[in-house]
């Protein structure tokens, strides 16, 4: 009977990621090293450690790779609690009894995404030196398996700093006869879908192509959109007491400001709505607009003027 993983293998997430920590133990792929495997999953100084992964697995599964290591008995290495594993791993990193290689090679891919948590997994491989290969890699995996359509893509490919979109950011990085062929592809094939866009051109094209720093935003959108990043949280905002009275003593000194706001407001949403009439409607709309806005003007110069005070000459002493 196979044992329950925290993270279900069958997932498309977990799969990109496990597809992507294999790649990551291979030249093309090596995004991060042996040591800085170590360091960010097991940081550590001759005093101090913190386990990122051990304190994920069940003591059946950390056990073994332990005790391969010959740094602790397998019956003993079961019995360890978590805190008992830091010290023991640690231990044996400061006395040189495994280097980073042979801990790398101890916890393989398949253990790791099986059990650590995978926004902890993104934000090692991403931190490191993705270029090239991997970020082609990464985007073909996810396309594989349904992670994003091309509809999605091309929503997500910004170049030169968010000036370029989509298409644009293709063409950009295209020559002329690549873009001229890539049209007639279009027209021959009738699709003028995101699907029929990118199969005119080709998937790998468009990976080998497209800018590194338009591929890399699609990757970290992607990110986002599998929850391999955690969604930001922003803090509400705080009014002072003080801003709070300052407001509140404007808006009941100046009704007719607020009002006014109103009607423009008012107008405002009409007008969106006029760019959908026909001009007949439209001059109609824009006609009951003006009437509005006078009738608004009326009623405020209608509020009377404050009474005027009387001061009446001083009462002589008797």
């Amino acid at each position: 009977m196979s044992q329950v993983t925290k993270n279900n293998r069958q997932d498309p997430v977990t799969k990109f990621c496990l597809t992507m920590e294999e790649f990551r133990r291979t030249d093309p792929g090596r995004v991060r090293s042996p040591q800085e495997f170590v360091t960010h999953f097991f940081p550590h100084d001759q005093t101090n450690a913190t386990d990122r992964v051990f304190l994920h697995m069940p003591r059946e599964v950390r056990a073994p790779i332990v005790s391969a290591w010959g740094i602790r008995g397998a019956k003993a290495a079961v019995r360890d609690d978590d805190a008992k594993v830091r010290v023991v791993v640690h231990d044996a990193l400061l006395a040189g009894d495994i280097d980073a290689a042979t801990f790398e090679e101890g916890i393989i891919a398949g253990t790791l995404i099986d059990w650590a948590p995978l926004q902890e997994w993104w934000t090692f491989w991403r931190t490191g030196r993705v270029s090239g290969a991997p970020v082609q890699k990464a985007l073909r995996t996810a396309r594989e398996l349904n992670l994003f359509d091309d509809r999605w893509f091309l929503q997500n490919l910004e170049g030169r700093g968010g000036r370029l979109k989509g298409t644009d950011t293709i063409c950009d990085t295209l020559s002329k006869d690549q873009i001229v062929a890539w049209v007639r592809g279009i027209h021959a094939s009738g699709d003028g879908s995101p699907m029929g866009i990118v199969n005119a051109l080709g998937w790998d094209t468009i990976l080998a192509k497209v800018s590194e720093e338009a591929l890399l935003f699609a990757l970290d959108a992607f990110a986002k959109k599998v929850g391999l990043v955690a969604p930001t949280v922003t803090a509400p905002a705080t009014v002072s007491a003080t801003a709070t009275s300052a407001t509140a003593a404007t808006s009941a000194t100046a009704p007719t400001a607020t009002s006014a706001t109103s009607a423009t407001s008012a107008t405002s949403a009409t007008a969106t709505s006029i760019a959908t009439m026909s001009a007949e409607a439209a001059l109609e709309e824009l006609g009951s607009i003006d009437i509005a806005i006078v009738e608004d003007r009326n009623i405020k110069t209608d509020v009377p003027p404050p009474p005027e005070e009387k001061w009446s000459d001083p009462v002589p002493p008797s």
